[in-house]
């Protein structure tokens, strides 16, 4: 591939790390409201409200995670990160209370607060300004390969009846963090610190980086702000929202989750690719609309397996279930590339941590509102109304995508 060609063994060996790990998170990723709500017997409301908790924690931790990336680089706020992440994922399978749900919980959030931004600011600095959205499209895509077959792997073995089966899943994804944890800590100290930051200006503290800054910038204010609105009615509902409606209201077998979860990642993977061509030198808000339109309508169609299972048969239900994903993933394929982008070309040099721990923050914001919606309109016979608002939700939010594309202006809406 011509992109990976280019690319230098560092940026190379990072997205072998990346597609490791995702393989471990794939395993469980699918089955965690299922473990929770099914095999650990958690009232539904309670699963939504502990998403919901995460997605706080996670808002109020993202200032810290921005700060700690400007200040010590990225490198070393990721192998922290990573090294919680993996000590508490293996933990998840032990709990047995929500108390210590609650904590392990609140543990991995703490863990994988700065992942994100720092990898993103990472990729950004290692990589030249032209190759960066196609080496965004190229992690989305590893990642996703990773997850889905880690999705479809589990799919095979897991057994709803046994705890084992879940603690054994968790230990193997708990592991797989080692190999990513050992590339980074192999690269050079000062990987990823800022390019050309300069000095700054004890003289002029208004230019001195700060949180100050970021918040006045208005173009990126308007892209966070759509975003939360695109994120809670789209990816904050695919763990808790969707798996719910799936399993609880559709009455569908779990095991279709990691059916659809890898529906997701054949159309992100084989997708992915031909959405680099389709969206080079278009308007990136223009193509993030699509892709808020696009999950639109993937809800309308998972919306469809409650009739169906009703009035056909579980297998046409399933089905919708999967091909929902599909088309899911497709607008995925859109976004990966395109809103990182907008964010690193709004962001100067010395502030790409803020710049894109505020954008992790929509991530927390819509984890907040998404999960705690799903799980109390589901939890309370509203299922119906929460497919309302998630396809009505991602529709505005591809018409708030439109409707900033001259705020942003030529220079940052164009894709190279």
């Amino acid at each position: 591939m011509s992109v990976l060609a280019s690319l230098t063994p560092q940026v190379r060996r990072i997205l072998v790390g990346v597609a490791f790990s995702a393989l471990g998170s794939g395993l469980t990723m699918p089955y965690l409201y299922v473990y929770l709500a099914r095999v650990r017997d958690f009232p539904t409301s309670t699963v939504g409200w502990v998403f919901a908790w995460m997605g706080l924690l996670g808002f109020l931790s993202a200032p810290l995670a921005g700060t700690l990336i400007d200040r010590y680089g990225p490198r070393l706020v990721m192998v922290v990160g990573l090294t919680v992440e993996s000590l508490s994922i293996g933990s998840l399978g032990f709990i047995s209370t929500i108390p210590q749900g609650i904590v392990v919980a609140s543990v991995i959030v703490l863990g994988t607060v700065g992942l994100w931004p720092a990898s993103t600011a990472l990729m950004t600095r290692l990589v030249d300004e032209e190759l960066r959205e196609k080496v965004y499209a190229l992690n989305f895509m590893l990642l996703n390969a990773g997850l889905g077959l880690g999705g479809l792997i589990s799919s095979l073995i897991i057994d709803i009846g046994s705890i084992a089966s879940f603690q054994r899943l968790y230990l193997i994804d708990a592991a797989t963090y080692v190999v990513y944890i050992g590339i980074l800590l192999a690269m050079p100290r000062g990987a990823g610190l800022p390019l050309a930051a300069g000095e700054p200006d004890p003289a002029n503290p208004a230019m001195q980086p700060s949180w100050g800054l970021v918040l006045r910038d208005r173009r990126l204010m308007a892209m966070v702000m759509v975003s939360i609105v695109a994120i809670t009615c789209g990816y904050a509902q695919m763990e808790t929202g969707m798996a719910a409606y799936v399993v609880d209201v559709a009455e569908i077998p779990p095991r279709t989750l990691g059916w659809a979860y890898a529906a997701n990642t054949a159309a992100i993977v084989f997708g992915q690719l031909l959405t680099l061509k389709v969206i080079a030198g278009r308007s990136r808000s223009r193509m993030l609309a699509l892709a808020a339109a696009l999950w639109a309508v993937s809800w309308l169609v998972i919306g469809l397996s409650d009739p169906l299972a009703g009035s056909a048969s579980l297998w046409v239900a399933a089905g919708a279930v999967v091909i929902g994903m599909g088309l899911f993933g497709l607008g995925e394929t859109l976004w990966a590339p395109v809103a990182p982008a907008v964010v690193n070309a709004l962001a100067p040099e010395e502030m790409r941590g803020r710049y894109n721990a505020l954008q992790g923050a929509a991530w927390t914001v819509g984890s907040i509102i998404g999960p705690a919606s799903a799980g109390v309109l589901i939890g309370n016979g509203l299922a119906h109304v929460w497919l309302g608002l998630v396809v009505v939700g991602s529709a505005v939010a591809a018409a708030g995508f439109l409707s900033i594309r001259t705020l942003l202006g030529v220079g940052v809406d164009t894709a190279a």
